[in-house]
């Protein structure tokens, strides 16, 4: 009389095998996701970045200092914006200033960064701002007036 001996089967090499193949296969799809959706250098020189954004921090705290406040208005439409931007005192009283300047930045896309200049008119500065896609934009502003300037920052969503 022969017994079979019944061999008894360990479930953890199946286990450990299918945990590295849902991690395998769900790599392979993190892969594909991000090569099909590659982010820009949204910057070519991070360092010229950082000190313009240094620039940036203390031309807002010498405007702050003189008490000047820059104020903007913006009607998007697709494909551009109409902005007029106004240089005020700390009592609101309207400046004059020799150059305002609106860079249009886009954050999620490099290459489409670029300085508008305004002109001025009876009640500030005006001019249209090109957008070539829609989304959300940055429009840094720049007044210049003698020596001193002031800048702000707008964010701004295109159609």
């Amino acid at each position: 009389m022969t017994t079979e001996k019944r061999r008894r089967r360990e479930p953890w090499p199946v286990i450990l095998a299918a945990a590295l193949c849902a991690m395998i296969g769900a790599s392979v799809g993190f892969y594909r996701v991000a090569a099909d959706h590659p982010d820009p250098l949204v910057v070519q020189d991070a360092y010229a970045a950082g000190r313009a954004y240094s620039e940036r921090v203390r031309a807002e705290r010498h405007a702050e200092a003189l008490g000047w406040h820059i104020e903007l208005e913006a009607e998007p439409e697709p494909g551009r914006a109409e902005v007029w931007v106004a240089l005020r005192d700390g009592t609101g009283a309207r400046l004059a200033a020799d150059r305002v300047v609106v860079r249009r930045e886009r954050p999620a896309e490099g290459g489409l960064d670029a300085d508008v200049p305004l002109a001025p008119g009876p009640e500030g500065w005006a001019g249209a701002v090109e957008l070539p896609r829609p989304g959300r934009w940055y429009l840094v502003v720049r007044a210049e007036r003698g020596a001193d300037a002031a800048e702000r920052t707008f964010a701004l969503f295109a159609p």
